[in-house]
């Protein structure tokens, strides 16, 4: 992110304290993680110590210092999705995708995470692409679904 791409957020956003969150947000949006380089400018323009910073950047689970796909893929592994298929779920994404579970695709279109329940048992197994909430999915549907985020 460049300096001028970050004062037009802080612009945006404003600069005191309540703004804080918002502009981490929108940079999070931009670059699908906060950059370690890009949160030391937040603090140089702000003077708002790096501690603040990543004290809000591990408190909130919407925020990521680690890269993530544009898309993330939340597989549940809640106790009936877990019984019903959702670790062969999970199984069929990483070997199609080639990555590892908490893994990004090389080309940072998808990060696919369990999660461990998202109050959707009656149409277990289930995933979560970004809000998009797939219900009684198996394994042979799992290409058609990624094809949607293409």
């Amino acid at each position: 992110m460049t300096g001028e791409e970050l004062d037009s957020i802080i612009e945006e956003k404003g600069q005191d304290a309540p703004a804080l969150v918002g502009i981490l947000q929108e940079i999070q949006k931009r670059e699908y993680c906060l950059p370690f380089k890009t949160l030391g400018m937040v603090s140089e323009k702000l003077d708002v110590p790096m501690s603040r910073l990543y004290g809000l950047a591990t408190f909130y689970k919407s925020f990521t210092l680690k890269p993530v796909g544009r898309h993330t893929v939340d597989v549940c592994m809640g106790t009936t999705c877990y019984v019903c298929g959702g670790q062969l779920l999970m199984d069929r994404l990483l070997r199609d995708l080639h990555i590892p579970e908490g893994g990004t695709t090389s080309d940072r279109k998808f990060t696919v995470q369990p999660v461990r329940c998202l109050g959707c048992c009656s149409i277990a197994p289930v995933i979560r692409v970004d809000s998009d909430v797939f219900g009684h999915v198996t394994q042979n549907q799992i290409p058609k679904i990624l094809e949607r985020y293409e």
